[in-house]
């Protein structure tokens, strides 16, 4: 079982409900220290107990001030949410790994009501150890996993940084086979 380091938050029932309280949780995430545990562990803070997540490592310095861009070392992760779609969790891996892309981990989000007939999910991939992706082609290619997903995937959600939130609903699909993904092989 490999491990992640990461910057992870403290378990939580909801989203935040504000952006004051999004920008409170954001700083902490920021300022805290990053954590490391094992694949399992972080997959079970994240979808069972709601621990948010950056999908990034990033330092602390410039953060105040905006500069993200210049605060980040290296992809953990690539995320895509979808949000009131009409194509299920399941369909969406099974879409993915038909092209070779087969998420980690996915999980229904906090918004997920199930009686409604649409869907609310998140898919995340482990991304592979290289200190020699730049920012940019990261941006690049968490874009072409949006435009993989037939555009289902919420654009706002491409940002390099995005803070995740997680779900106390469990996990809904799992391979820790899943290859991981090469951010430059998603660029050609």
């Amino acid at each position: 079982m490999s491990s992640i380091l990461c910057h992870l938050g403290n378990p939580r029932n909801a989203k935040p409900e504000s952006l004051q309280a999004y920008g409170k949780l954001r700083e902490q995430l920021i300022t805290g220290d990053w954590t490391y545990l094992s694949e399992h562990d972080f997959i079970r803070k994240v979808t069972l107990e709601g621990c948010p997540f950056y999908q990034c490592l990033f330092t602390r310095d410039l953060m105040e001030l905006g500069q993200e861009k210049l605060c980040w070392r290296k992809q953990q992760f690539i995320g895509m949410a979808s949000d009131a779609v009409d194509v299920s969790v399941y369909e969406m891996v099974a879409r993915y790994s038909k092209l070779g892309l087969t998420p980690r981990f996915s999980y229904n989000s906090f918004s997920h009501d199930p009686n409604s007939g649409l869907h609310n999910y998140r898919l995340v991939w482990r991304v592979t150890d290289s200190l020699n992706d730049s920012y940019d082609e990261t941006h690049a290619a968490i874009k072409k996993m949006r435009e993989l997903s037939g555009n289902l995937a919420d654009a706002r959600a491409t940002s390099v940084s995005r803070l995740w939130q997680g779900t106390r609903s469990g996990v809904t699909t799992y391979d820790s086979c899943a290859p991981l993904l090469e951010v430059k092989n998603l660029l050609y």
